[in-house]
């Protein structure tokens, strides 16, 4: 499974949870403040996520293409691309797909 991959299954499953709460009639006002706002926080990472992601995959594409060769920004962008995924990953880490290679270094 890859990170973006990953990601998406989380964050699925987050909205799958706000959305069973918020049809729970013993949630307090205050309590579906909350998963509305996690719904948001939802689309806000998927729209993220698919910015990081073109970025990433049109790095890579131009990277091994023969114009790459005069491009030296090309794995600057694939390197902030991966640390953006890492960091979206990192609120995950305790879930067993999460892998130790998107640990984010201190």
């Amino acid at each position: 499974m890859d990170i973006v991959e990953f990601l998406s299954q989380r964050i699925k499953e987050d909205e799958a949870a706000a959305q069973r709460l918020l049809s729970d009639r013993s949630v307090s006002e205050s309590g579906k403040w909350y998963e509305w706002r996690l719904l948001r926080e939802c689309e806000a990472k998927r729209r993220l996520l698919g910015i990081t992601e073109s970025a990433r995959q049109a790095a890579l594409a131009t990277m091994i293409s023969s114009a790459a060769r005069d491009l030296p920004w090309i794995p600057e962008v694939i390197e902030w691309t991966t640390l953006s995924l890492n960091a979206l990953a990192l609120p995950y880490s305790d879930h067993p797909d999460f892998q130790d290679a998107w640990k984010l270094s201190p």
